[in-house]
């Protein structure tokens, strides 16, 4: 597993993109081509370009539908301590990334990106293969997904306190969420993992419990047989995580070939 960067974000918002993305869109609705991981992803490279800095936050993204174009506010701790604030942008129009120093006006950086723009086209169409075609069993992909992530087989520390996970995953039919089955929260409780319905998450003031939102996302059939699946993990403004996984499905069933950290705060 690659590191990711070290990252304060507005998960709300990007788990929101995310899951968005399951559903279809309005006749009307202009949607982007360039998911919202992707133009953090590009946004984080143009700030590290600028400032040779790994540390960076984040509060607030959006896309404007009228010009096709992601804008991303990045703050920079430098080596010296200060703060640098940038305002990263993604046409997709133009295909071409730009990073501006706050408050002054250009580019510090810019960048192509034309290729990542036609890749996601081509990621785009996969998805809509795979909700048209969805990959058979989600609940077990993501019984799997879950063990793996979580390491059942790792006792927890003397006196640890346990986290809830509050879990869902794509509809079979791939137009929705769903909660995890019952059966499979049954089986992963006598485990020592303790997951809930997602439907059921609610989260009070400093999370004492440490309850966690576990979303899995739609696996996309890779060129080599086996799948993509984004997933992660939400339990407050600094305790997230972003993550790919690469699985494959067999006679046996489901199993994590690898994972990747996109970021994590």
């Amino acid at each position: 597993m690659r590191s990711g960067y070290r990252l304060r974000l507005l998960w709300s918002a990007v788990i929101a993109w995310t899951g968005s993305s399951l559903l279809p869109a309005a006749a009307n609705e202009v949607r982007p081509t360039l998911s919202a991981q992707t133009a953090v992803d590009i946004a984080l490279k143009l700030a590290g370009q600028a400032t040779h800095s790994h540390s960076y936050s984040t509060q607030a993204m959006r896309f404007e539908p009228s010009t096709r174009e992601w804008v991303v506010d990045v703050e920079a701790l430098t080596d010296s301590n200060s703060t640098k604030r940038f305002v990263a942008t993604m046409n997709e129009s133009t295909g071409l990334a730009c990073l501006q120093l706050q408050p002054t006006v250009g580019c510090v950086v810019r960048e192509d990106i034309h290729q990542t723009i036609a890749d996601a086209r081509m990621r785009a169409e996969a998805e809509l293969m795979a909700r048209k075609y969805p990959a058979p069993d989600l609940q077990a992909m993501a019984e799997v997904l879950i063990r793996y992530q979580l390491r059942a087989d790792r006792p927890p520390k003397a006196g640890a306190t346990r986290s809830r996970y509050f879990v869902s995953l794509p509809s079979p039919d791939a137009k929705g969420l769903v909660d995890l089955s019952p059966d499979i929260m049954a089986s992963l409780k006598r485990d020592g993992i303790e997951t809930y319905p997602r439907s059921a998450w609610k989260q009070g003031s400093g999370n004492v419990n440490f309850d966690t939102q576990f979303s899995v996302g739609l696996p996309v059939r890779r060129s080599d047989g086996n799948y993509d699946v984004p997933y992660g993990y939400y339990c407050g403004p600094l305790c997230a995580g972003w993550f790919t996984a690469i699985m494959k499905r067999d006679a046996a069933g489901w199993h994590v070939v690898s994972t990747v950290m996109n970021a994590i705060s």
